[in-house]
């Protein structure tokens, strides 16, 4: 003779961990594509010029913003590797570097909210 109500809580307690398992998998799942994000970004925010390249990022964009603004228009940078790299138009670099990063990371943005407004893990999967 089969207890009724021991079949009944096994029955809710498999329910509840087949929902925290799909839990974990959507989270995981999240988390991966979040990374994912993260490095395509990284990797899209580098800018090559006169045999150099540059990781694009708030202080670049400063640092060059306080060159033009102090009338510079030629100056020698290190670019990520240490080398050397003469940037004869510092107002165009400025702008380059500008124009690059925030159509980025306005990409990164609107990429990131797609993720983060998906709830069901084939939501994520699709994007």
């Amino acid at each position: 003779m089969v207890d009724s109500t021991t079949n009944v809580a096994s029955e809710k307690d498999l329910e509840r961990l087949e929902k925290a398992l799909d839990f974990s998998n959507t989270m995981k799942t999240f988390n991966l594509n979040k990374n994912n994000l993260k490095v395509k970004t990284q990797n899209l925010l580098s800018y090559s010029t006169a045999g150099g390249s540059f990781a694009v990022d708030q202080s670049l964009i400063s640092f060059m913003y306080a060159v033009v603004s102090s009338g510079k228009t030629e100056i020698t940078l290190l670019d990520k590797n240490s080398i050397p790299v003469r940037i004869e138009d510092t107002e165009k670099f400025l702008d380059e570097v500008s124009s690059l990063y925030f159509e980025v990371v306005n990409d990164y943005y609107n990429e990131y909210q797609k993720l983060r407004s998906s709830r069901k893990i084939e939501k994520v999967l699709e994007i």
